[in-house]
């Protein structure tokens, strides 16, 4: 039974929810009765946006969100670098060229649990960090969703090493023009990996997701049994304290 489409990221540009936009997605959703998860620029009524993950569900109301935590910075002044936004350049540059300096980044990590399972979302630059996956698992997320919009390719080797450290499937998505969409299941696949898009083509794939076989992995995981939080408090202790560059 088809359960998700996924979208990438942004996909559906710089809108207002719910819009004329969203009521297409609604629509399908419900007449289909699925789950669907697309990206958005997500305006705001004083003009500030997020960039936004929108979860409908199998009746098309919207019924989750999931706002990008970890801005994908591109364009820096100062020191160092990636702290601070370029100088004197007028909004209209950002929109343009590095809109994740301004927009509103999310400040959760949220488990959304569906009739089928659990399931958590990553955009993009945040599947680059190991610390919002192993987050989202710990919080009893068996599938993870990764979404992104970027011209180079996904990449599998972190879709396998998540699945593998976190016992979680994962869906990756990206833009035609880049490549790596992907469907993942590591209890299943000798490379953890169910179906992939070819890369730089418009293209669909579907896979069936073993998720029994995830939760028997997480009930028996000797990983999450042996786990040590109590040498773990450097991960969260503040930026500033730290100096893993190793810089003087």
């Amino acid at each position: 039974m088809l359960s998700w489409w996924f979208f990438p990221e942004y996909v559906l540009g710089h809108i207002s929810v719910p819009g004329p936009e969203t009521a297409k997605i609604s629509a399908a959703a419900k007449v289909n009765s699925i789950y669907v998860a697309v990206g958005c620029w997500e305006v705001f009524v004083d003009e500030t946006f997020a960039n936004t993950i929108l979860v409908f569900g199998r009746d098309g109301e919207i019924v989750g969100k999931y706002r990008k935590t970890h801005p994908a910075i591109d364009n820096f002044d100062g020191s160092p670098p990636w702290a601070r936004p370029p100088a004197g350049k007028t909004r209209e540059w950002m929109l343009k060229n590095d809109p994740e300096w301004i927009m509103e980044a999310g400040q959760a990590l949220p488990v959304f649990e569906f009739d089928f399972g659990k399931v958590g979302i990553l955009t993009c630059y945040d599947g680059w960090f190991p610390e919002p996956a192993r987050v989202l698992s710990l919080k009893g997320a068996e599938l993870i969703l990764w979404m992104n919009g970027r011209g180079g390719a996904v990449e599998d080797y972190i879709v396998r090493s998540t699945m593998f450290q976190s016992h979680v499937a994962m869906i990756a998505t990206n833009q035609a023009y880049g490549s790596g969409t992907m469907i993942g299941d590591n209890a299943r696949s000798k490379t953890g990996l169910l179906a992939r898009c070819p890369d730089k083509t418009e293209s669909y794939i579907s896979a069936t997701i073993n998720l029994k076989r995830i939760r028997q992995a997480r009930a028996s995981s000797r990983n999450f049994q042996q786990r040590r939080p109590d040498l773990y408090g450097t991960l969260v202790a503040p930026k500033d304290s730290l100096n893993p560059a190793g810089l003087r």
